[in-house]
């Protein structure tokens, strides 16, 4: 008995983790990662290390730091020093997020929310004096969220997280409720004048 309890409640916990939604920061680490990957697949030896040049507007600083983690984490060794022969220079041209679409799941679901979210820039290999690769990326990637989870995946402090949300239509939300005691009011009225038959 006690095992099917904390199989139960497990499989219940496991479920609220799994349904929460990745933030807009989460997502748009995840395109700087796949950014970093191919900058990693264009380096032809992996034993030399490489000076980083990130150039991205003001607004896109707070994910300067990430850029280097993320080469660092698909195998680029990463020097420090100004001098080194070989570099990578990484620019950050458009980090955006959309929101685009609002529809219902099933006629008495919750609202879902499509995001959008676009990564654009462009990279160069530097070896001693010579590029040896260059590339643009653009990447996009789309999900949807439960409309009442907006406001936790935005930051506030990042405004390049934040996108312009449409609105609830209001006539549905009206008349959902007049449905539901509609069809209440009705149950109850057929169940008392069958009853009284």
């Amino acid at each position: 008995m006690n095992i099917k309890i904390i199989t139960l409640f497990f499989l219940f916990i496991g479920s609220l983790v799994f349904a929460q939604s990745k933030t807009n920061l989460e997502m748009i680490y995840g395109l700087i990662d796949s950014s970093a990957g191919v900058i990693s697949n264009n380096i032809n030896n992996h034993n030399l290390e490489f000076n980083t040049d990130v150039n991205s507007p003001n607004e896109y600083s707070q994910i300067n730091q990430r850029i280097l983690t993320s080469l660092v984490r698909n195998k680029v060794k990463l020097n420090l020093d100004s001098l080194a022969m070989n570099k990578i220079n990484y620019s950050l041209s458009q980090v955006t997020v959309n929101y685009s679409d609002l529809f219902r799941d099933g006629l008495f679901g919750d609202y879902l929310l499509e995001r959008n979210f676009i990564l654009s820039g462009d990279f160069s290999i530097q070896n001693s004096s010579k590029i040896s690769s260059a590339d643009i990326f653009n990447y996009t990637i789309t999900d949807t969220i439960p409309y009442s989870n907006f406001s936790f995946v935005e930051n506030n402090s990042l405004p390049f997280t934040k996108g312009n949300i449409p609105e609830a239509p209001f006539l549905p939300s009206i008349l959902e409720p007049v449905v539901a005691i509609t069809a209440v009011v009705v149950t109850v009225i057929l169940f008392f004048s069958v009853r009284s038959r």
